[in-house]
């Protein structure tokens, strides 16, 4: 298996080293363990579900399936952060998923800090009121073309304590949930005013450690943010058994080793 060698960190300084690098690819074929049913879920968020578990939802409050076909657009395309902004939905729903203990599950965006080449670094606040860091880096082509990346974090903080990586050396807090790793993607996509294009997993932690939630992100990133596969990379440190348990899922991704 061929993979391309990454920088660590993915700071503003490291945003110029990543616009240059190449990468290679996995493998072919889609398969990604799929979510649970909505009315499984215990944290009962919306968003990272798809379309077919929100038109299940929509169902199960005894709403017509196009409610969750709208749910979807608002959470996916028009980027909705509150149930009470739904406002193409009706009143008796928002409040009966409200009263259901149902969210959005996005969070405010604590601070940012934009370089002089555009690239933006975002501090994301999450419930817990912990702090996860998120890049994105514009970047325009020889051919005039736009690309956005999302360098994104897989981890609040890291175990591994690289020598090459300062997220180490302010320790380990928890694994990062399929949402929040997806909603720093949207948050760059907020922010920029564009579509995100590429996604890179080289933010805080190491997403080998993380891979469950790594994956559900991944789907979603791709099924119902639209994002290429061939557009994600997933870089890692080389965590043992890890490379080949990713492998067997047979993304269409990249996996960079740095």
């Amino acid at each position: 298996m061929a993979m391309g060698a990454l920088q660590s960190g993915c700071s503003v300084s490291f945003a110029r080293a990543l616009r240059s690098r190449t990468f290679t690819t996995i493998s072919s074929t889609v398969t990604v363990p799929s979510l649970k049913k909505a009315s499984q879920m215990e944290s009962r968020l919306l968003l990272g579900l798809s379309e077919e578990q929100l038109q299940q939802l929509a169902l199960d409050f005894g709403q017509k399936s196009f409610r969750g076909k709208q749910l979807y657009h608002l959470l996916y395309k028009r980027k909705v952060k509150e149930i009470q902004e739904f406002s193409q939905l009706p009143l008796e729903f928002r409040n009966d998923l409200q009263e259901a203990g149902w969210r959005v599950g996005r969070s405010p965006i604590h601070k940012a800090v934009t370089a002089a080449d555009g690239t933006t670094k975002l501090l994301i606040k999450l419930d817990d009121n912990r702090l996860v860091e998120t890049v994105g880096i514009p970047v325009k082509d020889n051919d005039g073309s736009f690309r956005l990346t999302a360098c994104v974090s897989s981890q609040v903080g890291c175990p591994l304590r690289c020598s090459f990586c300062a997220t180490g050396k302010g320790g380990f807090s928890r694994n990062l949930k399929s949402h929040e790793i997806v909603e720093q993607v949207l948050a760059i996509e907020e922010l920029f005013k564009q579509r995100v294009t590429n996604v890179v997993f080289m933010g805080m932690g190491e997403p080998m450690l993380n891979m469950k939630e790594v994956l559900e992100a991944h789907r979603c990133l791709n099924k119902d943010i639209l994002i290429g596969q061939r557009m994600i990379t997933i870089s890692t440190v080389g965590v043992p058994n890890t490379i080949k348990k990713l492998a067997s899922y047979k993304l269409q991704s990249t996996l960079a080793l740095r």
